[in-house]
C-alpha cells in the first residue's frame, strides 16, 4: 500500500509496524493513514484532515455494538488542524441518520470530561510496560 501513499495502523500490528506507519505517515513518506479510534488516544500524530468513518464500536462487555463516544469523536478530530502545523484542520463525522442528531447535539453543548483511567490503569501501566 506504501507505494500508493496509503498505510494502515492497528493493534493487531507489531510494534515495529505500527511504529513504521507513524513515522511513514509523519514524515509525509505516506498521505493516508487508515487506523482505528486508539490512535487518536496513544500517538501525538497530526493530521490535516481526519474522517471518522461509521460511529459503531463492538463493546464485548455488552455483546453488541455501542456508539463511540463524544470524547472519543473529539479526541480523533483533535488529530486534525494542529496550531504547529496547520492554519486549520477539517474533521468529517460519518454516521447513521438515526445517531446524527445525537452526535450534533453533544457537539454543540459541552459535555463534561470524565476520566476512565482509574478503574483501567492496570491494564494501562501493562500496555506500557509490554
Amino acid at each position: 500500500l506504501a507505494p500508493w501513499g496509503l498505510t494502515v495502523h492497528h493493534a493487531g500490528m507489531s510494534r515495529a509496524d505500527r511504529g513504521l506507519a507513524e513515522r511513514m505517515f509523519a514524515s509525509g513518506a505516506v498521505k493516508v493513514l487508515c487506523c482505528t479510534a486508539t490512535l487518536a488516544w496513544g500517538v501525538n500524530l497530526p493530521a490535516h484532515a481526519v474522517i471518522c468513518k461509521g460511529t459503531q464500536v463492538y463493546d464485548p462487555q455488552r455483546g453488541g455494538h455501542v456508539d463511540v463516544s463524544m470524547l472519543d469523536v473529539l479526541q480523533i478530530f483533535g488529530r486534525a488542524g494542529r496550531p504547529q502545523f496547520d492554519d486549520f484542520g477539517e474533521a468529517t463525522l460519518l454516521t447513521s441518520g438515526k445517531a446524527l442528531p445525537e452526535y450534533l447535539r453533544k457537539l454543540a453543548r459541552a459535555a463534561p470530561i470524565e476520566s476512565c483511567l482509574v478503574p483501567r490503569l492496570a491494564d494501562a501501566l501493562n500496555a506500557e510496560i509490554a
